[in-house]
């Protein structure tokens, strides 16, 4: 899922980084079994190969669909199920044979004690990435959970704890961060077309907005709210008219009315 600045208090500090190794020292000494056919799933096994990390492949289809994944992943010493949220603990009762491995699910919200949590708090599209790129993921591991070394030695990447109890809230934060916004951002491209407008005029603005409040989770709004332009509102609202997004518009109103209001702008 998409980066979220914070989360209060819910992500425990930051492990502090182990003592560089050489390359040569820094081998991952496990074997990862992947459980999935998802970009999830092509993005783990693409960055563990950039890594040099021994992998097998298990997918319900195919040839496969007829062997237990255990048997499939027999070489294995770890199991990361890169499937669905909701399919994570069916997965794992039907499969017996999965209880002699270490379960790794890549849930954000699912607490479960069949299988430990890492969450990658990225979201990923269909394009593969340099390792660079991967290597700045930041996971999400449960509080409860074994040490990071005992999941994923030899990672580099930035890590954190999560209370169980706070798992429901980190993730809904980050679906309105990522989903929420991409379905705004794909809203004015698409319109910005059916208005005769090259769609790639709205780039700036949205790379501008990212990095404001990336910058300043603070940073007071510009636009009608804080102005209490109430026509161009109420204009705003009658060109959406029946759209579905007229609803988020007043949600967002709404929202805007019910924080304590920023300092007027009139600038922008």
């Amino acid at each position: 899922y998409w980066v979220c600045a914070h989360v209060g208090q819910s992500i425990l500090p930051w492990e502090s980084s182990p003592p560089q190794a050489s390359r040569a020292d820094m081998k991952n000494p496990l074997v990862y079994g992947i459980v999935g056919n998802g970009r999830l799933a092509r993005h783990l096994l693409h960055w563990f190969a950039l890594k040099g990390i021994a992998t097998q492949h298990w997918y319900r289809r195919g040839t496969m669909a007829d062997q237990p994944p255990s048997q499939v992943l027999n070489a294995a010493t770890t199991i990361i199920l890169a499937i669905n949220d909701d399919a994570i603990e069916p997965f794992i009762q039907e499969n017996p044979g999965l209880e002699k491995f270490q379960l790794i699910h890549c849930s954000g919200s699912l607490v479960t004690p069949l299988a430990f949590g890492a969450h990658l708090l990225q979201t990923f599209g269909e394009a593969l990435w340099p390792l660079a790129s991967y290597e700045a993921i930041p996971l999400i591991l449960d509080e409860a959970g074994p040490p990071t070394a005992q999941l994923f030695p030899s990672f580099e990447n930035p890590v954190a704890r999560i209370r169980a109890e706070d798992k429901a809230k980190y993730h809904a934060l980050c679906v309105l961060a990522c989903s929420g916004t991409q379905l705004l951002w794909q809203k004015i491209q698409l319109n910005f077309d059916e208005l005769g407008l090259d769609p790639v005029l709205a780039k700036p603005l949205l790379q501008e907005s990212a990095q404001a409040v990336l910058t300043n989770p603070n940073l007071t709004l510009t636009g009608p709210f804080v102005r209490d332009d109430r026509q161009t509102i109420e204009r705003n609202l009658e060109a959406l008219g029946e759209d579905d997004f007229a609803e988020v518009y007043r949600a967002f109103l709404g929202l805007f009315h019910g924080n304590q209001r920023p300092p007027r702008d009139a600038s922008g």
